[in-house]
C-alpha cells in the first residue's frame, strides 16, 4: 500500500485541482492511503472533505516560508508518507525540500500547464523530483527542449475520463427543461473555468458570427471563476444576452453535454490535454477547439474535431456553423472521438500509469 500526499497551494478550482481530486479518489478506491495538503480556504479543501479524503490544512505564505516547511516535514514523518506529489509552484518549493529532509522515498511533481518555465538557476526545483508528470506530450517536449530537463524522468499522463459516467446515451432532456430551451434548438457549449487564457471573449464573438446566420442558436457558458463579471459584461456589450446562458459551476456535465449539439474550447495557451475536450469526445460530441498546448494531441483535424488557430473568432464561428449544418460529419467526428478516448484516455488507465510510476520509483530507491 502506498501512502500518498498531494500538495496544492492554489485556492482556485479548475482542471488542475479536479485532477488532484480524481487521482486521490481513484487511488483510495484501489486500496492506497491518500491525503491532500492545501489551504483551508480552497475549494479543493471543501471537495476533499466532501469526498472523504484525508485533508490537511496549511497556508503557505511564499516559497521560502520556513514555518510551513517545518510543519510539512513533521506531517510527512508523522504520517510515514511514501509518495509526495506536488502541483503548484509555491507548494513544490516547500514540499520538495520537506520531502528531502524527511527522507520521503518518492517525490513527484505534476506540471499541468503548457506555460513556458523561466530559464534561470532558481528553477533547479524541477530537478529535485524523482519524476515529473505532465498532462500532455507537448508540455513534456517543451520541458526537455526548452529547459533541458532529463526526458527519462518526465512522463505524459493526461487526465482520464470516467467512461462509465460520460456515456453518449445519457439524456439531456432535464437540462433543456431546466434552462427553458425549446426542443430542436441548436445548443453550442463551452465548459471551462472562467479564466483569461480560456478566451471566453473569443467564444462570445464567435457566437455573434453564428447568430448572424442561425439566429435561434443558444450558447452555454458552463463554469465559474475569476472572469465571471468580465464575461457578463462582454455578453451585454455584444447584446447577445437572449442567446447566451451562463450556467455557473455544474456537477452534471454529462447531462449538459448530452443536450449540446457542438462543443467548443477557445483557449489561447496554458493547456495540457484539457479534461473538457476529452469529456466532449467521450460524449461523442463534435468539437471546435483551438490549437493551444496539447489540444492537437486529441483533436485531429477532420478526424476527431475541427482545429483552428487561437484568438480567431471568425474561424471558430465557421467551424461551429459547419458542424451545426453537417450532421454526417458531426456524427463521424463524435464516433472517432469516443474511440480515441476509450483507447488512450480512460480514467482507469490513468490510475494504472500513475500507480506504476510511483511503485517503480519506490522499488528503485527502496528495493
Amino acid at each position: 500500500m502506498l501512502k500518498v500526499l498531494h500538495t496544492e497551494w492554489s485556492k482556485g478550482w479548475g482542471g488542475q485541482e479536479i485532477r488532484i481530486l480524481l487521482d486521490a479518489k481513484g487511488l483510495i478506491d484501489r486500496g492506497h492511503e491518500v491525503g491532500i495538503l492545501c489551504s483551508p480556504e480552497s475549494r479543493l479543501a471543501t471537495e476533499g472533505q466532501k469526498n472523504g479524503i484525508r485533508t490537511y490544512f496549511l497556508d503557505i505564505r511564499h516559497s521560502l516560508d520556513g514555518n510551513a516547511l517545518w510543519k510539512i516535514i513533521k506531517l510527512f514523518k508523522e504520517k510515514d508518507i511514501t509518495v509526495v506529489n506536488t502541483h503548484s509552484s509555491v507548494d513544490s518549493w516547500i514540499a520538495s525540500f520537506a520531502a528531502k529532509i524527511a527522507n520521503v522515498p518518492v517525490l513527484v511533481r505534476t506540471r499541468h500547464l503548457s506555460v513556458p518555465i523561466p530559464k534561470h538557476f532558481l528553477n533547479f526545483v524541477y530537478r529535485m523530483p524523482d519524476a515529473i508528470v505532465t498532462t500532455g506530450e507537448s508540455i513534456r517536449r517543451m520541458m526537455i527542449e526548452e529547459n533541458h530537463l532529463n526526458g527519462e524522468k518526465i512522463f505524459s499522463i493526461p487526465t482520464g475520463v470516467m467512461l462509465n459516467r460520460f456515456r453518449p446515451e445519457i439524456s439531456g432532456a432535464t437540462i433543456m427543461q431546466e434552462l427553458q430551451i425549446e426542443k430542436g434548438t441548436k445548443v453550442v457549449t463551452m465548459v471551462a473555468v472562467l479564466r483569461s487564457w480560456k478566451r471566453h471573449d473569443v467564444f462570445l464573438e464567435a457566437a455573434m458570427g453564428v447568430l448572424s446566420v442561425m439566429p435561434s442558436t443558444v450558447f452555454w457558458v458552463v463554469g465559474d471563476g475569476p472572469g465571471f463579471n468580465n464575461i457578463q459584461r462582454k455578453i451585454e456589450q455584444l447584446e447577445i444576452g437572449k442567446n447566451v446562458i451562463m450556467t455557473g459551476y455544474r456537477e452534471d456535465i454529462p447531462e449538459i453535454l448530452a443536450a449540446s449539439d457542438v462543443c467548443v474550447l477557445t483557449s489561447e495557451s496554458a493547456e495540457g490535454v484539457p479534461q473538457a475536450v476529452l469529456q466532449y469526445l467521450a460524449m461523442k460530441k463534435p468539437v471546435v477547439a483551438t490549437n493551444a498546448g496539447s489540444i492537437s494531441e486529441v483533436i485531429k483535424p477532420e478526424e476527431t474535431g475541427l482545429l483552428v488557430e487561437p484568438n480567431n473568432a471568425e474561424a471558430v464561428a465557421q467551424g461551429i456553423l459547419r458542424l451545426l449544418k453537417d450532421e454526417k460529419l458531426s456524427r463521424i467526428l463524435g464516433e472517432n472521438g469516443r474511440s480515441v478516448v476509450e483507447k488512450y484516455y480512460d480514467y482507469e488507465n490513468m490510475l494504472d500509469r500513475t500507480i506504476e510510476l510511483y511503485r517503480s520509483i519506490y522499488r528503485r530507491k527502496i528495493g
